[in-house]
């Protein structure tokens, strides 16, 4: 049974493809890189992405993970004509494509496999999108507190909540050009932060921590703090949630070391 309302594709490539009926019916966005792709997501919600893929794709899982934020809740098709992606199957295990297709592909092949995502009365959201979406949609736009993601060098912020940009005083758009050096001093990111992300790095949880954060003013104040560490497909990202106002937790930081030495001590290596 096919679809009788129109569905939204958009493709990533250098030129749109060009769709025979009945495949004609449906609306087609088109972007020559991918980085103009957020824009879409935003203002279009596509029910399709249809990305051909020119390099290894070191930066897909980013863009992935800023679409579901943005409310993306359908299918990623994968296309490696020139076969550069070597780990295919760690994107399609760790849901951040649906599809992976390698080699030089006809004009009646990719419409056959077009068919067979838009010609079938399925719901078409992916389980990527049922699960994934949904967390990630729900920690950004209902915590209170301020929540950034990081890449895994940490030299760059890969999105973050409006909190954050209250908090900070500077726009999403600014923020993804920063590190997390530059939101703490460099003293509280050695001697604070890091070691909580090595205790993180070990545990199946978040792990909280004391530290300053550089507010919107340019002063740094001291904050409660979370952070996590967490796979998407062949990267990890790191989270570090930020609450402001820390005065009376850090003085009951001592008396929780003294009670417990050793785990203390084990947040140092």
């Amino acid at each position: 049974m096919e679809w009788k309302s129109n569905r939204r594709i958009l493709c990533i490539a250098e030129s749109p493809p060009v769709l025979q009926p009945p495949l004609s019916m449906h609306e087609v966005l088109h972007v020559k890189r991918l980085e103009r792709a957020g824009e879409i997501m935003h203002q279009n919600r596509p029910d399709l992405v249809i990305y051909f893929i020119k390099d290894k794709g070191d930066d897909l899982e980013e863009h992935v993970l800023n679409w579901l934020i943005a409310g993306f809740r359908g299918k990623i098709l994968l296309f490696d004509p020139q076969n550069r992606v070597k780990d295919s199957e760690a994107l399609i295990h760790g849901q951040v494509i649906d599809e992976y297709h390698d080699g030089p592909i006809g004009q009646a092949r990719f419409h056959t496999i077009l068919k067979s995502h838009l010609a079938h009365d399925l719901r078409f959201a992916s389980p990527r999108a049922m699960t994934t979406f949904d967390l990630f949609r729900n920690l950004f736009d209902r915590c209170l507190n301020a929540i950034f993601l990081f890449n895994e060098s940490l030299n760059r912020c890969v999105t973050a909540n409006l909190q954050a940009e209250r908090m900070t005083g500077k726009s999403l758009e600014a923020l993804r050009r920063m590190s997390l050096k530059q939101l703490c001093s460099e003293a509280d990111y050695e001697n604070q932060f890091l070691p909580v992300l090595r205790k993180a790095a070990r545990s199946y949880y978040d792990v909280k921590g004391l530290t300053r954060f550089k507010n919107e003013e340019g002063e740094f104040k001291p904050v409660t703090f979370s952070c996590g560490i967490f796979d998407f497909g062949r990267k990890k990202f790191v989270k570090v949630e930020v609450q402001p106002g820390a005065e009376l937790k850090r003085e009951e930081k001592p008396k929780k070391s003294r009670r417990n030495p050793v785990e203390a001590h084990s947040t140092l290596h």
